[in-house]
Protein backbone atom coordinates (compact mmCIF):
# COMPACT_ATOMS: atom_id res chain seq x y z
CA UNK A 1 0.00 0.00 0.00
CA UNK A 2 1.41 3.37 -0.95
CA UNK A 3 1.58 6.21 1.57
CA UNK A 4 -0.35 9.42 1.17
CA UNK A 5 1.58 12.68 1.34
CA UNK A 6 0.29 13.21 4.90
CA UNK A 7 1.60 9.80 5.93
CA UNK A 8 5.01 10.16 4.31
CA UNK A 9 7.96 10.14 6.70
CA UNK A 10 9.61 13.51 7.21
CA UNK A 11 12.71 14.36 5.22
CA UNK A 12 15.32 14.45 7.99
CA UNK A 13 17.97 15.61 5.59
CA UNK A 14 16.15 18.85 4.93
CA UNK A 15 16.34 19.99 8.57
CA UNK A 16 19.44 22.08 8.08
CA UNK A 17 17.69 24.31 5.54
CA UNK A 18 14.62 24.97 7.70
CA UNK A 19 14.18 28.32 9.37
CA UNK A 20 13.08 28.94 12.97
CA UNK A 21 10.55 26.51 14.40
CA UNK A 22 7.12 28.09 14.97
CA UNK A 23 6.01 28.04 18.61
CA UNK A 24 2.26 28.53 18.70
CA UNK A 25 0.95 29.92 21.99
CA UNK A 26 -2.73 29.05 22.37
CA UNK A 27 -4.58 31.50 24.61
CA UNK A 28 -8.07 32.50 25.65
CA UNK A 29 -8.62 36.24 25.83
CA UNK A 30 -8.75 36.80 29.62
CA UNK A 31 -12.29 37.81 30.58
CA UNK A 32 -13.91 37.07 33.97
CA UNK A 33 -16.06 33.95 33.90
CA UNK A 34 -14.46 32.64 30.70
CA UNK A 35 -10.94 31.70 31.78
CA UNK A 36 -9.63 29.44 34.54
CA UNK A 37 -13.16 28.53 35.60
CA UNK A 38 -12.06 25.55 37.70
CA UNK A 39 -9.48 27.65 39.52
CA UNK A 40 -11.95 30.53 39.85
CA UNK A 41 -14.14 28.41 42.13
CA UNK A 42 -11.30 28.44 44.67
CA UNK A 43 -9.80 31.92 44.29
CA UNK A 44 -12.57 33.96 42.65
CA UNK A 45 -13.21 34.97 39.03
CA UNK A 46 -11.31 38.26 39.23
CA UNK A 47 -8.20 36.67 40.75
CA UNK A 48 -8.32 33.82 38.23
CA UNK A 49 -8.60 36.30 35.36
CA UNK A 50 -5.68 38.37 36.66
CA UNK A 51 -3.65 35.18 36.92
CA UNK A 52 -4.53 34.20 33.35
CA UNK A 53 -3.46 37.62 32.06
CA UNK A 54 -0.17 37.48 33.95
CA UNK A 55 0.55 33.93 32.84
CA UNK A 56 0.03 34.86 29.20
CA UNK A 57 2.44 37.79 29.55
CA UNK A 58 5.11 35.54 31.06
CA UNK A 59 4.68 32.70 28.57
CA UNK A 60 4.77 35.10 25.64
CA UNK A 61 7.95 36.73 26.92
CA UNK A 62 9.60 33.36 27.60
CA UNK A 63 8.77 32.20 24.07
CA UNK A 64 11.05 34.95 22.74
CA UNK A 65 14.07 34.12 24.90
CA UNK A 66 15.30 31.12 22.89
CA UNK A 67 17.02 31.21 19.53
CA UNK A 68 15.52 29.09 16.79
CA UNK A 69 11.87 29.63 17.78
CA UNK A 70 9.33 31.88 16.05
CA UNK A 71 6.46 32.61 18.49
CA UNK A 72 2.91 32.87 17.14
CA UNK A 73 -0.09 33.88 19.25
CA UNK A 74 -3.44 32.22 18.50
CA UNK A 75 -6.37 33.64 20.47
CA UNK A 76 -9.90 32.49 21.24
CA UNK A 77 -12.18 35.39 22.17
CA UNK A 78 -11.91 39.14 21.78
CA UNK A 79 -8.27 40.27 21.23
CA UNK A 80 -9.24 43.55 22.91
CA UNK A 81 -9.18 41.67 26.23
CA UNK A 82 -5.50 40.74 25.81
CA UNK A 83 -2.96 42.38 28.11
CA UNK A 84 -0.26 44.58 26.54
CA UNK A 85 2.30 42.01 25.42
CA UNK A 86 6.02 42.54 25.10
CA UNK A 87 7.18 41.96 22.44
CA UNK A 88 4.05 43.13 20.67
CA UNK A 89 1.93 40.39 19.10
CA UNK A 90 -0.32 40.22 16.06
CA UNK A 91 -2.76 37.51 17.21
CA UNK A 92 -4.34 34.97 14.91
CA UNK A 93 -7.89 33.78 15.50
CA UNK A 94 -8.14 30.18 16.65
CA UNK A 95 -11.41 29.80 14.75
CA UNK A 96 -14.40 27.58 15.42
CA UNK A 97 -14.60 24.04 16.74
CA UNK A 98 -13.48 22.10 19.78
CA UNK A 99 -9.95 22.31 21.17
CA UNK A 100 -8.63 19.57 18.91
CA UNK A 101 -9.96 21.25 15.78
CA UNK A 102 -8.55 24.63 16.78
CA UNK A 103 -5.17 23.14 17.62
CA UNK A 104 -5.06 21.22 14.34
CA UNK A 105 -5.89 24.38 12.38
CA UNK A 106 -2.96 26.29 13.90
CA UNK A 107 -0.53 23.39 13.68
CA UNK A 108 -1.43 22.73 10.05
CA UNK A 109 -0.76 26.37 9.19
CA UNK A 110 2.59 26.41 10.99
CA UNK A 111 3.76 23.06 9.55
CA UNK A 112 2.87 24.20 6.05
CA UNK A 113 5.08 27.27 6.47
CA UNK A 114 8.04 25.79 8.34
CA UNK A 115 7.96 22.00 8.10
CA UNK A 116 7.31 21.47 11.83
CA UNK A 117 5.73 23.26 14.77
CA UNK A 118 5.59 23.34 18.55
CA UNK A 119 2.51 24.42 20.50
CA UNK A 120 2.01 25.37 24.17
CA UNK A 121 -0.82 26.84 26.18
CA UNK A 122 -0.65 30.22 27.86
CA UNK A 123 -1.02 28.77 31.36
CA UNK A 124 2.46 27.33 32.00
CA UNK A 125 4.42 30.37 33.23
CA UNK A 126 7.93 29.65 34.43
CA UNK A 127 8.47 26.61 32.23
CA UNK A 128 12.25 26.06 32.13
CA UNK A 129 13.77 27.16 28.81
CA UNK A 130 15.69 23.87 28.84
CA UNK A 131 12.43 22.00 28.27
CA UNK A 132 11.50 24.12 25.25
CA UNK A 133 15.02 23.66 23.93
CA UNK A 134 14.72 19.93 24.45
CA UNK A 135 11.36 19.79 22.69
CA UNK A 136 12.77 21.59 19.66
CA UNK A 137 15.76 19.24 19.50
CA UNK A 138 13.57 16.14 19.81
CA UNK A 139 11.35 17.34 17.00
CA UNK A 140 14.33 17.32 14.67
CA UNK A 141 14.60 13.53 15.20
CA UNK A 142 11.01 12.43 15.79
CA UNK A 143 7.62 12.88 14.11
CA UNK A 144 6.05 14.20 17.29
CA UNK A 145 6.83 15.30 20.83
CA UNK A 146 4.56 15.60 23.87
CA UNK A 147 5.15 17.27 27.24
CA UNK A 148 2.98 15.65 29.95
CA UNK A 149 1.29 17.46 32.82
CA UNK A 150 0.57 15.89 36.18
CA UNK A 151 -3.19 15.58 35.73
CA UNK A 152 -2.88 13.30 32.71
CA UNK A 153 -2.88 15.85 29.89
CA UNK A 154 -0.01 17.63 28.14
CA UNK A 155 1.41 21.15 28.20
CA UNK A 156 3.29 20.93 24.87
CA UNK A 157 2.77 19.24 21.54
CA UNK A 158 5.08 19.25 18.55
CA UNK A 159 4.50 17.77 15.09
CA UNK A 160 6.32 17.42 11.81
CA UNK A 161 3.24 16.17 10.01
CA UNK A 162 -0.47 16.23 10.71
CA UNK A 163 -2.36 13.15 9.45
CA UNK A 164 -6.08 13.86 8.84
CA UNK A 165 -8.17 13.65 11.99
CA UNK A 166 -5.16 13.25 14.26
CA UNK A 167 -6.61 15.38 17.07
CA UNK A 168 -10.31 14.69 16.54
CA UNK A 169 -12.40 13.04 19.24
CA UNK A 170 -9.70 12.97 21.92
CA UNK A 171 -10.81 13.28 25.58
CA UNK A 172 -9.68 16.81 26.37
CA UNK A 173 -9.15 17.95 29.98
CA UNK A 174 -9.43 14.37 31.22
CA UNK A 175 -7.11 12.12 33.28
CA UNK A 176 -6.43 9.96 30.21
CA UNK A 177 -5.77 12.73 27.68
CA UNK A 178 -2.07 11.93 27.38
CA UNK A 179 -2.64 8.18 27.19
CA UNK A 180 -5.27 8.55 24.49
CA UNK A 181 -3.10 10.98 22.52
CA UNK A 182 -0.08 8.67 22.63
CA UNK A 183 -2.23 5.78 21.45
CA UNK A 184 -3.66 7.89 18.60
CA UNK A 185 -0.17 8.91 17.51
CA UNK A 186 0.92 5.26 17.58
CA UNK A 187 -2.03 4.25 15.43
CA UNK A 188 -1.13 6.92 12.88
CA UNK A 189 2.48 5.78 12.71
CA UNK A 190 4.02 8.80 14.43
CA UNK A 191 7.36 8.24 16.14
CA UNK A 192 6.73 10.17 19.37
CA UNK A 193 9.19 11.44 21.99
CA UNK A 194 7.97 12.32 25.49
CA UNK A 195 9.45 15.10 27.60
CA UNK A 196 9.62 15.04 31.37
CA UNK A 197 6.48 16.54 32.96
CA UNK A 198 5.72 20.15 33.75
CA UNK A 199 2.43 21.70 34.87
CA UNK A 200 -0.17 24.30 34.00
CA UNK A 201 -2.28 26.47 36.29
CA UNK A 202 -5.57 24.61 36.47
CA UNK A 203 -5.82 23.70 40.16
CA UNK A 204 -5.05 25.24 43.53
CA UNK A 205 -2.16 22.77 44.00
CA UNK A 206 -0.68 24.01 40.70
CA UNK A 207 -0.70 27.56 42.06
CA UNK A 208 0.92 26.37 45.30
CA UNK A 209 3.61 24.50 43.34
CA UNK A 210 4.44 27.52 41.20
CA UNK A 211 4.59 29.82 44.22
CA UNK A 212 7.18 27.60 45.89
CA UNK A 213 9.34 27.63 42.74
CA UNK A 214 9.01 31.41 42.46
CA UNK A 215 9.79 31.94 46.14
CA UNK A 216 13.08 30.07 45.80
CA UNK A 217 13.89 31.80 42.48
CA UNK A 218 13.89 28.44 40.69
CA UNK A 219 11.76 29.74 37.81
CA UNK A 220 11.15 33.23 36.41
CA UNK A 221 7.62 34.53 35.87
CA UNK A 222 7.49 38.10 37.20
CA UNK A 223 3.96 38.99 36.09
CA UNK A 224 2.55 35.78 37.57
CA UNK A 225 4.52 36.32 40.78
CA UNK A 226 2.94 39.75 41.13
CA UNK A 227 -0.55 38.33 40.53
CA UNK A 228 0.04 35.64 43.15
CA UNK A 229 1.34 38.07 45.77
CA UNK A 230 -2.08 38.88 47.15
CA UNK A 231 -3.46 35.35 47.23
CA UNK A 232 -3.70 33.44 50.51
CA UNK A 233 -3.31 29.73 49.88
CA UNK A 234 -1.64 26.87 51.72
CA UNK A 235 1.39 25.48 49.92
CA UNK A 236 -0.10 22.00 49.82
CA UNK A 237 1.59 19.91 47.16
CA UNK A 238 0.16 16.52 48.13
CA UNK A 239 -1.58 14.83 45.25
CA UNK A 240 -2.30 11.45 43.79
CA UNK A 241 0.26 10.25 41.24
CA UNK A 242 -0.70 10.97 37.63
CA UNK A 243 -2.60 8.18 35.95
CA UNK A 244 -0.70 8.50 32.71
CA UNK A 245 3.01 8.23 33.45
CA UNK A 246 5.59 7.34 30.84
CA UNK A 247 8.36 5.23 32.36
CA UNK A 248 11.86 4.49 31.17
CA UNK A 249 14.48 2.23 32.67
CA UNK A 250 16.65 4.76 34.55
CA UNK A 251 15.75 6.09 38.01
CA UNK A 252 17.92 8.88 39.45
CA UNK A 253 18.15 9.08 43.25
CA UNK A 254 19.52 12.29 44.81
CA UNK A 255 20.25 12.32 48.57
CA UNK A 256 19.97 15.87 49.93
CA UNK A 257 20.66 17.83 53.08
CA UNK A 258 20.26 21.63 52.87
CA UNK A 259 20.86 21.75 49.11
CA UNK A 260 18.32 24.45 48.17
CA UNK A 261 21.00 26.40 46.29
CA UNK A 262 22.18 23.54 44.11
CA UNK A 263 19.18 21.22 43.73
CA UNK A 264 17.18 23.37 41.25
CA UNK A 265 20.01 23.25 38.70
CA UNK A 266 20.22 19.46 38.99
CA UNK A 267 16.48 19.03 38.57
CA UNK A 268 16.29 21.36 35.56
CA UNK A 269 19.16 19.47 33.92
CA UNK A 270 17.54 16.11 34.53
CA UNK A 271 14.15 17.29 33.22
CA UNK A 272 15.79 18.26 29.93
CA UNK A 273 17.89 15.10 29.63
CA UNK A 274 17.00 12.22 27.35
CA UNK A 275 16.70 8.76 28.85
CA UNK A 276 15.86 9.77 32.44
CA UNK A 277 12.71 7.95 33.50
CA UNK A 278 12.19 9.37 36.98
CA UNK A 279 13.93 11.54 39.55
CA UNK A 280 13.68 10.85 43.28
CA UNK A 281 14.97 13.22 45.96
CA UNK A 282 15.64 11.55 49.31
CA UNK A 283 15.83 14.35 51.85
CA UNK A 284 17.40 14.06 55.29
CA UNK A 285 15.38 16.73 57.15
CA UNK A 286 16.73 19.80 55.36
CA UNK A 287 16.05 23.16 57.02
CA UNK A 288 16.45 25.41 53.97
CA UNK A 289 13.43 24.42 51.87
CA UNK A 290 15.17 21.70 49.85
CA UNK A 291 12.26 19.27 50.19
CA UNK A 292 9.72 21.97 49.24
CA UNK A 293 11.67 22.70 46.06
CA UNK A 294 11.87 19.01 45.18
CA UNK A 295 8.13 18.50 45.66
CA UNK A 296 7.34 21.57 43.57
CA UNK A 297 9.16 20.23 40.51
CA UNK A 298 6.69 18.31 38.32
CA UNK A 299 7.56 14.67 37.94
CA UNK A 300 10.06 14.72 40.81
CA UNK A 301 9.26 12.45 43.74
CA UNK A 302 10.47 13.40 47.21
CA UNK A 303 10.80 11.00 50.12
CA UNK A 304 11.74 11.95 53.69
CA UNK A 305 14.45 9.71 55.11
CA UNK A 306 16.59 9.40 58.24
CA UNK A 307 19.64 11.63 57.94
CA UNK A 308 22.66 9.85 56.49
CA UNK A 309 23.56 9.43 52.85
CA UNK A 310 23.25 5.63 52.91
CA UNK A 311 19.84 5.70 54.61
CA UNK A 312 18.59 8.35 52.20
CA UNK A 313 19.78 6.53 49.07
CA UNK A 314 18.21 3.31 50.29
CA UNK A 315 14.92 5.13 50.91
CA UNK A 316 14.96 6.63 47.42
CA UNK A 317 15.80 3.29 45.81
CA UNK A 318 12.94 1.63 47.70
CA UNK A 319 10.33 3.64 45.76
CA UNK A 320 12.12 3.65 42.39
CA UNK A 321 10.49 1.90 39.44
CA UNK A 322 13.41 1.80 36.98
CA UNK A 323 15.45 -1.27 36.11
CA UNK A 324 18.64 0.79 36.62
CA UNK A 325 19.45 3.09 39.55
CA UNK A 326 21.76 6.10 39.32
CA UNK A 327 22.84 7.74 42.58
CA UNK A 328 23.65 11.41 42.06
CA UNK A 329 24.94 13.97 44.55
CA UNK A 330 23.31 17.40 44.40
CA UNK A 331 26.65 19.06 43.62
CA UNK A 332 27.45 16.73 40.70
CA UNK A 333 26.39 17.51 37.12
CA UNK A 334 25.85 14.67 34.68
CA UNK A 335 26.96 14.91 31.05
CA UNK A 336 23.99 15.43 28.68
CA UNK A 337 24.39 11.93 27.22
CA UNK A 338 24.72 10.16 30.58
CA UNK A 339 21.87 7.73 29.87
CA UNK A 340 23.52 6.60 26.63
CA UNK A 341 26.81 5.88 28.40
CA UNK A 342 24.99 3.87 31.06
CA UNK A 343 23.04 1.92 28.46
CA UNK A 344 26.24 1.12 26.57
CA UNK A 345 28.03 0.02 29.74
CA UNK A 346 25.20 -2.27 30.79
CA UNK A 347 24.80 -3.80 27.33
CA UNK A 348 27.12 -6.57 28.52
CA UNK A 349 25.36 -8.92 30.97
CA UNK A 350 28.66 -9.31 32.81
CA UNK A 351 28.58 -5.63 33.82
CA UNK A 352 26.48 -5.06 36.94
CA UNK A 353 27.17 -1.36 37.39
CA UNK A 354 29.68 1.41 37.06
CA UNK A 355 30.34 5.12 37.35
CA UNK A 356 31.78 8.17 35.61
CA UNK A 357 35.10 9.94 35.82
CA UNK A 358 35.14 13.18 37.77
CA UNK A 359 36.08 16.70 36.75
CA UNK A 360 36.19 18.97 39.79
CA UNK A 361 35.36 22.59 39.05
CA UNK A 362 35.40 25.78 41.16
CA UNK A 363 32.22 26.27 43.12
CA UNK A 364 30.45 29.37 41.88
CA UNK A 365 33.21 30.93 39.81
CA UNK A 366 36.99 31.30 39.64
CA UNK A 367 39.29 29.82 42.25
CA UNK A 368 42.92 30.84 42.62
CA UNK A 369 44.02 27.25 43.30
CA UNK A 370 41.90 25.88 40.47
CA UNK A 371 44.61 23.60 39.02
CA UNK A 372 44.83 21.84 42.38
CA UNK A 373 41.25 20.65 41.92
CA UNK A 374 42.43 18.38 39.12
CA UNK A 375 44.39 16.40 41.71
CA UNK A 376 41.05 15.34 43.14
CA UNK A 377 40.26 13.67 39.81
CA UNK A 378 43.21 11.28 39.84
CA UNK A 379 41.29 8.81 41.97
CA UNK A 380 38.46 8.43 39.43
CA UNK A 381 40.98 7.58 36.71
CA UNK A 382 42.93 5.01 38.67
CA UNK A 383 40.58 3.37 41.14
CA UNK A 384 38.71 0.16 40.39
CA UNK A 385 36.02 0.89 42.98
CA UNK A 386 34.09 4.15 42.39
CA UNK A 387 33.14 6.75 44.98
CA UNK A 388 29.71 8.32 45.27
CA UNK A 389 30.75 11.58 43.57
CA UNK A 390 31.34 9.53 40.40
CA UNK A 391 27.56 8.98 40.03
CA UNK A 392 27.38 5.24 40.66
CA UNK A 393 24.85 3.30 38.59
CA UNK A 394 23.69 -0.27 39.15
CA UNK A 395 21.05 -2.67 37.95
CA UNK A 396 18.12 -2.54 40.38
CA UNK A 397 18.08 -6.32 40.75
CA UNK A 398 21.73 -6.33 41.84
CA UNK A 399 21.17 -3.42 44.23
CA UNK A 400 18.33 -5.31 45.88
CA UNK A 401 20.31 -8.54 46.02
CA UNK A 402 23.03 -6.73 47.98
CA UNK A 403 20.52 -5.20 50.39
CA UNK A 404 21.38 -1.68 49.27
CA UNK A 405 23.97 0.55 50.91
CA UNK A 406 25.39 -0.39 54.28
CA UNK A 407 24.07 2.24 56.69
CA UNK A 408 27.41 3.44 58.03
CA UNK A 409 28.37 7.09 58.60
CA UNK A 410 31.07 7.20 55.91
CA UNK A 411 32.60 5.07 53.15
CA UNK A 412 29.19 3.60 52.29
CA UNK A 413 30.00 4.15 48.62
CA UNK A 414 33.32 2.31 48.74
CA UNK A 415 31.78 -0.54 50.74
CA UNK A 416 28.94 -0.82 48.23
CA UNK A 417 31.34 -0.78 45.27
CA UNK A 418 33.40 -3.50 46.92
CA UNK A 419 30.38 -5.77 47.42
CA UNK A 420 29.01 -4.98 43.96
CA UNK A 421 32.28 -5.87 42.27
CA UNK A 422 31.96 -9.38 43.71
CA UNK A 423 28.78 -9.87 41.62
CA UNK A 424 30.24 -8.81 38.28
CA UNK A 425 32.24 -6.22 36.41
CA UNK A 426 32.16 -2.50 37.15
CA UNK A 427 32.76 -0.16 34.26
CA UNK A 428 34.06 3.40 34.48
CA UNK A 429 32.53 5.02 31.39
CA UNK A 430 34.54 7.39 29.14
CA UNK A 431 32.66 10.51 30.22
CA UNK A 432 33.01 13.02 33.05
CA UNK A 433 30.68 14.36 35.69
CA UNK A 434 31.37 17.91 36.87
CA UNK A 435 31.84 17.94 40.63
CA UNK A 436 31.72 21.06 42.78
CA UNK A 437 35.10 21.75 44.37
CA UNK A 438 33.51 23.30 47.45
CA UNK A 439 35.13 20.90 49.92
CA UNK A 440 38.57 21.24 48.35
CA UNK A 441 38.29 25.01 48.19
CA UNK A 442 37.54 25.11 51.90
CA UNK A 443 40.59 23.02 52.92
CA UNK A 444 42.47 22.02 49.75
CA UNK A 445 45.41 20.06 51.11
CA UNK A 446 43.33 18.40 53.82
CA UNK A 447 40.57 17.11 51.54
CA UNK A 448 42.90 16.10 48.73
CA UNK A 449 44.71 13.92 51.25
CA UNK A 450 41.49 12.56 52.73
CA UNK A 451 39.94 11.30 49.51
CA UNK A 452 43.14 9.52 48.58
CA UNK A 453 44.10 8.21 52.06
CA UNK A 454 40.67 7.30 53.48
CA UNK A 455 40.23 4.21 51.27
CA UNK A 456 43.58 2.88 52.50
CA UNK A 457 42.62 3.51 56.11
CA UNK A 458 39.24 1.87 55.62
CA UNK A 459 40.81 -1.22 54.07
CA UNK A 460 43.29 -1.27 56.93
CA UNK A 461 40.42 -1.62 59.38
CA UNK A 462 39.82 1.94 60.59
CA UNK A 463 36.11 2.16 61.44
CA UNK A 464 33.72 4.34 59.41
CA UNK A 465 32.75 6.09 62.63
CA UNK A 466 36.31 7.18 63.31
CA UNK A 467 36.79 8.29 59.71
CA UNK A 468 33.56 10.29 59.89
CA UNK A 469 34.93 12.25 62.86
CA UNK A 470 37.90 13.29 60.72
CA UNK A 471 35.66 14.28 57.80
CA UNK A 472 33.84 17.59 57.91
CA UNK A 473 31.11 18.37 55.40
CA UNK A 474 31.35 21.75 53.67
CA UNK A 475 28.38 23.45 51.98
Amino acid sequence: MSRSRDDAPPDRGADASLGPCPLVVMAKAPRPGQVKTRLARAIGADAATALARAALEDVWHAAHTLDGLAPVLAVAGDPADLPPLRPAATPLEQGEGDLGQRMARQLDRAIASAGRALMVGSDSPGVPPELLDRARDLLERHDAVLGPVLDGGFWLIGLRRLPPGLLEGLPWSAPDTLRATLERFRQRGLDTAVLNPWFDLDRVEDVARLRVLLRHDVVRAPHTAAALAGLTLADDLDEAPPRARVRHGLSVVIPTLDEARRLPDRLRELLAMEGIGEVIVADGASRDGTADIARAFPGVRCVDAPRGRASQMNAGAAIASGSVLLFLHADVQLPPDAARHIQTALASPRVVGGAFRTHHVPDGGRYRLGPLLRAADLRSRTTRLPYGDQAIFVRTADFQALGGYAEIPLMEDLEFSRRLSARGRLRIVPAEVRVSGRRFEARPIYYTALVNVFPLLYRAGVSPERLARLYRDTR
